[in-house]
């Protein structure tokens, strides 16, 4: 019987630590040759748009799909339904949003274990949404974060945040009024900012920085510029073809880097592609999120679930037609 999860049930399944995880395994599995991720689906719909994005880990034996849709004045609602590769079985449909938040954090982290400094630095945080949220946890999961420097264009917003990080992660917290502000000293910037005009640019990085950038994921959309891609010395992307495809800024940028000069996140978790070479340098990681950190994540959260009792049974579905 598949499990319905709903999203207070996700938040109950598993931590940003079970999600980092996750996504080491995710990585690992694709950069072993052991997973099928075909290109998702974007559809213009209603003045919003229906996005589908399947992947198949044959190492972990999860298949699955997570499906988004987004209506104008309403809302963007996510959900996954995970599939047993053995037997076909729909083993849960869940709720995706916290889903979705978690991994983008968790990938981030996995993107910086190989790519920054590895000590506590200055952590600059670029956007107060959920998603910034979860790019903090995951930096102060690895224990990088010694401080945290937090903008939005809101001064509410950030206020707010930098309070509540204080509380949550026991560390000092202050809001700036700028991003250039925010980011002076810091070793790592996370970046999330769903915004049509650029709020990082290149010429203020200094030497030695590493940068997540996770905010853009449409090409009307843009977080960082051009010089940021030029600047870094090395540049991650989560998948070559969403990046490049889907992220406003790195389509802005393709005079200056193109798809070929920069590594994918498996390559750099198996050892193919190296990472951070000189303290010196700057490095980037791009993410627009895919099909396999939503599967495998599902995959985890359905397993916590069991685990705990968590979730409703559904009998009897789907029905199942005999071959």
């Amino acid at each position: 019987m598949p499990l319905l999860i709903s999203h207070e049930d996700v938040h109950a399944s598993v931590t940003m630590a079970d999600a980092i995880e996750a996504m080491e395994d995710a990585f690992r599995q694709q950069g072993e040759g052991q997973v099928i991720q075909p290109p998702r689906t974007n559809i213009r719909v209603g003045g919003g748009f229906l996005r589908v994005g399947p992947a198949v880990l044959q190492g972990s034996g999860w298949m699955g799909f997570k499906a988004m849709n987004l209506s104008p004045g309403v809302g963007v609602r996510y959900v996954v339904m995970l599939y047993s590769v053995a037997t076909g079985e729909l083993v849960a449909i869940m709720d995706a949003q916290h889903l979705t938040t978690l991994r983008t954090g968790a990938t981030s982290a996995v993107a910086t274990r190989r790519l920054a400094h590895q000590e506590p630095t200055d952590v600059a945080v670029i956007g107060a949404g959920p998603e910034a949220w979860a790019q903090l946890e995951a930096m102060h999961a690895l224990g990088l974060v010694r401080t945290a420097r937090i903008h939005s264009r809101t001064p509410a917003n950030r206020e707010r945040f930098a309070e509540e990080a204080a509380k949550a992660f026991a560390l000092p917290a202050t809001s700036f009024a700028t991003a250039r502000e925010a980011i002076d000293g810091c070793g790592i910037i996370v970046a999330a900012v769903k915004s049509n005009e650029t709020v990082l640019y290149g010429e203020w990085l200094a030497a030695g920085v590493h940068v997540n950038s996770v905010g853009t994921a449409r090409p009307d959309q843009r977080e960082v510029d051009a010089e940021t891609f030029a600047r870094s010395a090395v540049v991650v992307v989560d998948t070559r073809e969403g990046v490049f495809g889907e992220a406003g800024d790195a389509i802005a940028a393709k005079d200056v880097i193109a798809p070929e000069g920069v590594h994918e996140l498996a390559d750099l978790v198996i050892g193919k592609a190296q990472g951070r070479t000189d303290g010196q340098q700057i490095t980037l990681f791009k993410s627009v999120g895919t099909a396999l950190q939503d599967v495998g994540l599902a995959a985890r959260i359905y397993e916590r679930a069991r685990e705990r009792g968590i979730g409703q049974e559904i009998a009897d579905f789907p029905f199942v037609k005999p071959a």
